[in-house]
């Protein structure tokens, strides 16, 4: 499903996220930019002033008072204006990629990017384990990518400027001394290239087992995973395969660390080599008159910043771009995933069509076989299906196709007459609701985990046949929704709470009744998974539907109170399309027609009565069913 993912070069992370940002920000970075120029500039022009301190101190101890009072005045008044404005800017550089860009860049820009990039994937694409991965470790890299942004920033403009500066002045005073910094220091640069790759090669070998670290961790103290680990005397095994886990972590970080380490007592020989050799430069300079004592000085006394100033650019080159550089490679392999083309082809889906597929196909990434092979069946406009079968057999699987959330490796499908891959998914959900058996529990009140299904419907919201732009550009449909006020909609989530068993008027469960927060995260109530199960039908039936699929979401309510359920399900969708998906054949008896799945295939199809009458699939797992029941009708009348 994947190929394999490139390397990224550090240039093509720069062209590619550099562009994206500063669009969103552009006078918060040309801000920055100007600053960073300004400060590197102060630092720069610091030792030609002090020259001309030093000159002036020099002829005054040669020469006297007389006359030269005064250039001493000005030259510490230079230095000293020069220096507060250092400082000045250097504080106002660090406010603001501390505290202000690399929040904003962070939270406002780049997560806002990488959500939307997500959002817009293939739904199948969620089913491939490298590829969650990269989605998890994007939203990580988001994270990282402002302080590598901000380190490339200051590589160029303040710590370029400032050797531009410095760089001129040694130019003027004698061409040599230039030429011996850059010799310096290109080993060290060409060492660093070296220490970055190895850095990028790091969290690229330690991603899965951090992942891997990170799991038995929350086995060890997770909320909702000590129980089980603690009861089943677990802890032990856990903590085994946590400490060997961490061993190879740091076994791997501790043999980067060695590598680096001798890389970098190489690079300390030459810069000390390289300082010897300046300093022997400017000795011979002064006496052969190329330079002057106040000249002498300066440089003397810049030196150390310059070698201070390049081991700090190899520091943030270490810590900021190459510890960065592989979690800004898994934000950007994300941006390169392919996608949908999700708002294109707006057309109008007609359920009155019914829904369609044609020799269609589907297979998990690494899988074996196909989880649906070769289906083909026509579901009539107003009809409900059931689909049965043992678990593995496809049914959640086909629903997931037939709904057009996953794309069929092989076949077409045809939702209200149009072709999911080509339709806009907002029109071709729009008029769809479902109710999952992984149904997500939303810490709401209890009313919000209802009307989320059709929240937009909660507002007043225009219809236009064009398009409008997200924040990238995309084009994307406005959903035609009608208003609904805040009575109309509090009716209608009673109503619907009410059809699914949910008694809201228990205070002894619900003390705020609609508006009970569910979930002790945030301060509300704990309620039980049937409980659960029964807001996630109202939440399904709360969405205006033509077209409603409920996959196995009772599992965990009793089979009386599930079929009471169905049957008011199957009253609420009366003229509209279905599919029930549930292993309790009983509750499929309220279906028009009955498919059986195995194998990924549908086998049989038919009535209740006549499937059974067969004698195939179906009548097995009835009779297994119906001697489970009796059995454990026995097991209570003793």
């Amino acid at each position: 499903m994947k190929e394999k993912k490139k390397s990224l070069s550090l240039i093509k992370v720069i062209r590619r996220i550099v562009p994206m940002v500063f669009k969103k920000m552009p006078v918060m970075w040309t801000a920055y930019i100007l600053l960073g120029v300004m400060h590197g500039a102060s630092w720069g022009i610091l030792a030609p002033v002090n020259q001309i301190l030093y000159d002036a101190l020099a002829d005054l101890a040669l020469i006297g008072v007389d006359g030269n009072m005064r250039y001493v005045f000005m030259g510490a008044l230079f230095v000293a204006l020069v220096t507060v404005g250092q400082q000045v800017l250097n504080g106002v550089h660090n406010y603001m990629s501390g505290d202000v860009l690399n929040r904003k860049t962070d939270g406002s820009v780049l997560r806002v990017i990488a959500l939307l990039k997500v959002g817009r994937l293939n739904a199948e694409m969620f089913e491939d384990k490298e590829a969650l991965d990269d989605m998890e470790k994007a939203i990580g890299g988001c994270g990282n990518t402002p302080y590598l942004l901000m380190t490339f920033s200051d590589l160029i403009f303040f710590y370029g400027t400032y050797y531009v500066v410095m760089g001129v002045y040694l130019w003027s005073m004698r061409p040599l001394l230039l030429v011996a910094l850059a010799l310096t220091f290109m080993p060290v640069a060409l060492s660093q290239i070296i220490e970055a790759k190895l850095w990028d090669k790091l969290e690229k070998e330690s991603s899965p087992i951090r992942r891997r670290f990170e799991h038995y961790e929350g086995a060890l103290i997770a909320r909702d995973k000590i129980k089980e680990t603690r009861l089943f005397g677990a802890f032990f095994f856990f903590r085994r395969l946590y400490m060997d886990t961490l061993a190879l972590l740091q076994q791997k970080e501790w043999s980067v660390h060695k590598k680096i380490a001798a890389i970098t007592l190489a690079l300390n020989g030459v810069k000390a080599a390289g300082w010897v050799g300046i300093m022997a430069l400017l000795f011979i300079s002064l006496t052969d008159g190329y330079i002057t004592v106040g000249a002498f000085a300066a440089v003397y006394a810049s030196i150390g910043m310059l070698f201070s100033l390049f081991e700090e650019i190899f520091n943030r080159i270490k810590w900021n771009v190459s510890g960065t550089l592989g979690k800004t490679h898994n934000f950007m392999n994300v941006l390169e995933l392919p996608e949908p083309n999700l708002y294109t082809n707006v057309v109008q889906v007609d359920f009155n069509k019914g829904i369609e597929a044609t020799d269609i196909s589907f297979s998990y990434p690494k899988a074996d076989k196909p989880a649906v092979d070769g289906v083909s069946l026509r579901i009539r406009p107003g009809e409900t299906v059931a689909l049965v079968g043992e678990n593995g057999s496809g049914k959640t699987t086909l629903v997931k196709l037939l709904m057009g959330i996953y794309k069929a490796d092989g076949g077409q499908v045809l939702v209200g007459g149009c072709d999911p891959a080509q339709t806009n998914k907002t029109a071709l959900f729009s008029q769809t609701s479902a109710v999952f058996q992984d149904h997500i529990q939303y810490i709401f009140t209890l009313a919000e985990n209802v009307f989320i299904s059709d929240y937009e419907a909660g507002g007043e919201m225009t219809q236009e046949t064009g398009s409008q732009y997200d924040e990238e550009g995309v084009a994307r449909q406005i959903v035609t929704g009608k208003y609904k006020d805040a009575d109309e909609v509090e009716r209608n989530v009673r109503e619907k709470l009410t059809a699914a068993g949910v008694d809201y008027t228990d205070t002894a469960t619900f003390p705020k009744g609609i508006d009970t927060v569910l979930g002790r995260d945030f301060g509300g109530v704990e309620i039980s998974g049937g409980q659960w199960q029964r807001v996630a039908m109202a939440r399904g039936m709360y969405r205006e539907h033509r077209f409603i699929v409920l996959d196995e979401p009772t599992a965990a309510i009793d089979p009386l109170e599930e079929t009471r359920l169905y049957k008011q399900f199957a009253a609420s969708s009366f003229g509209k399309t279905s599919i029930l998906v549930t292993h309790r054949l009983g509750s499929a008896r309220i279906a028009d027609r009955i498919l059986v799945m195995d194998g990924g295939k549908i086998t049989e199809s038919g009535t209740h009565d006549k499937l059974y009458a067969a004698g195939g699939k179906y009548t097995e797992m009835w009779d297994a069913q119906a001697e489970r029941y009796v059995n454990e009708r026995n097991s209570h009348s003793k």
